[in-house]
């Protein structure tokens, strides 16, 4: 790197319009481009490299710079760039700590140097001077968080509605998948109850013991198939709004809970709607029955592998989108979820017990209820031996 003039008029005129800068008067910015340096640089020149010890501020006055930082691998990932105006290495002034990340020259650049020692020299003297770039630090910090912050917020977003989309893309494939198989199913269902009748003792030649056993096997999976179609429009069933009323969240929860208990008496699931302060929320009892009920019974299947075991459903305050929310928390004690299975757990057909007869589409409801109709999200906590905690975050009101 070479020295050279920058054309400029007037040594302070090199920090003029550098935002850095602003506060300071004509005279304090003159003061400040004299204790500095002004040099050239090729494209490719490395003017700072992360992990370095920072002593200076640069200023750019000409050119553009790419801003890089190492991943884990080993490799660069580009940050963005700096151009004609902007600082970088602004943070030397204050703590001198290592750089976050590396500079490097993408056209040739004319560069302001400010060493750290030499400022401190210059405004030391003078705290009414290092208030003004203390501001100014604070202000681009609290600008550059929540770029960050906002930046972190759209690629969550993006990732969600990614992944909804491809929900949204399966119930459509499912739904018309279920409404073609519908007829001919039917026409096959009514057949093979025909040759089971035909196959009965009594019944003619077509009584006989070799046509029962294949009869009673074809009818047998017509009825796992007309399940699974069931299971189908269910699915897509997800999708309907239903009218929405003034309900306390935690009693409708514990009132869905005592159905549950009525429906499946031979169950061995102990459950407990812990109690609380009422929980106002505008919304519809028949999706969260749905969603409740397949949490149930997924607790009951998977996590104590239909032996005895308790679930608990707690309501606490939260947030969705910025808007007062409720969390549903369902949890059990039971035998919890490897993690690499918790990123699936809502695709549709996926399950770990086919042999046992599961098809691996309840958790598929669930998902399509709650960002359906119930307009919310849903999250699992699980670690291996240390059951299963299912997080369902609903607006208050829909």
């Amino acid at each position: 790197m070479t020295s050279a003039a920058t054309g400029t008029t007037s040594p302070g005129g090199i920090l003029d319009g550098i935002v850095l800068f602003e506060a300071f008067s004509p005279e304090e910015r003159a003061a400040v481009a004299s204790r500095g340096r002004v040099f050239d640089a090729p494209a490719g020149t490395v003017l700072m490299r992360e992990g370095d010890g920072a002593s200076s501020l640069y200023v750019l006055l000409d050119g553009t710079v790419r801003v890089v930082r190492n991943d884990q691998f080993g490799g660069q990932v580009e940050v963005g760039f700096r151009r004609a105006g902007d600082c970088f290495g602004e943070m030397a002034l204050i703590d001198g700590g290592a750089r976050s990340a590396s500079v490097i020259a993408a056209t040739p650049v004319t560069v302001f140097e400010l060493e750290r020692e030499l400022f401190l020299a210059l405004i030391s003297p003078s705290p009414d001077l290092l208030a003004k770039l203390l501001r100014e630090l604070s202000r681009m910090i609290r600008e550059v968080s929540e770029r960050v912050v906002r930046e972190d917020l759209e690629r969550r977003t993006r990732i969600a509605e990614s992944a909804l989309a491809r929900q949204r893309a399966i119930t459509q494939a499912v739904t018309g998948l279920a409404h073609e198989l519908n007829t001919p199913l039917g026409v096959c269902v009514t057949a093979a109850s025909h040759l089971q009748e035909l196959a009965r003792p009594g019944n003619g030649p077509l009584a006989t013991e070799e046509l029962r056993e294949p009869a009673a096997l074809l009818d047998a999976n017509l009825a796992r198939a007309v399940d699974l179609v069931e299971a189908f429009s269910a699915i897509a069933a997800c999708q309907n709004a239903e009218p929405l009323e003034a309900l306390d969240l935690r009693q409708t929860a514990a009132d869905i809970a005592a159905l549950f208990a009525v429906q499946y008496p031979d169950l061995p699931l102990a459950l407990r709607v812990m109690p609380g302060a009422p929980c106002p929320w505008f919304g519809c009892t028949q999706p969260l029955e749905r969603v409740l009920h397949h949490l149930f019974v997924n607790a009951a299947a998977h996590g104590y592998a239909g032996g005895p075991g308790a679930v608990e459903v707690a309501v606490e305050p939260a947030t969705l989108d910025a808007v007062p929310a409720w969390n549903l928390i369902v949890r059990d004690r039971g035998a919890g979820i490897p993690a690499e299975h918790l990123p699936i757990l809502t695709d549709p057909f996926f399950t770990t017990a086919r042999g046992r007869g599961h098809k691996g589409l309840g958790l598929a409801v669930v998902f399509n209820t709650v960002t359906g109709p119930l307009g919310g999200r849903i999250a699992f906590d699980s670690m291996p031996g240390a059951g299963t905690a299912v997080t369902i975050t609903l607006p208050q009101e829909l």
